[in-house]
């Protein structure tokens, strides 16, 4: 009976008692998801690339904040500034793509020296001068 006392105001201090089972199942999946970083990396996928990995890492970014950090058992505080970091974090991000977005297309002038031959052009017999003794 003591002991149910005992874990109770215990709880209600706000500690908990942790397991290390989810940290290992959230280790798994963070390695999975890298194993699928790297492997999407070498893959063309076109205009995905970009936000498949965003969409990864956020993903794994929110695992590490919920699990390691404990946000699901942090208070009110701790919560209205995640939120207010990751919403500042969005206008960032599509503030920075919308700049991208509404740009024009940029091209070469068609002076500019092609680079698929060699940088330096050596003529026939011009080698370096002969040393005489």
């Amino acid at each position: 009976m003591a002991d149910a006392a005992k874990e109770t105001a215990h709880a209600k201090d706000g500690h908990h008692s942790h397991s290390a089972t989810p940290y290992f199942v959230v280790w798994a999946i963070l390695l999975a998801c890298t194993g699928l970083t790297v492997w999407t990396g070498y893959k063309d996928l076109g205009s995905v690339n970009l936000p498949l990995a965003l969409c990864i890492a956020t993903f794994k970014a929110s695992l590490v904040i919920w699990i390691f950090m404990h946000m699901n058992e942090a208070g009110g505080t701790n919560r209205i500034v995640f939120v207010t970091s990751f919403v500042f974090m969005l206008v960032m991000i599509f503030g920075v793509f919308g700049d991208l977005w509404t740009r024009n297309e940029m091209s070469l002038p068609s002076h500019v020296p092609s680079t698929e031959g060699p940088e330096i052009a050596v003529p026939e017999g011009a080698g370096p001068p002969a040393h005489h003794e």
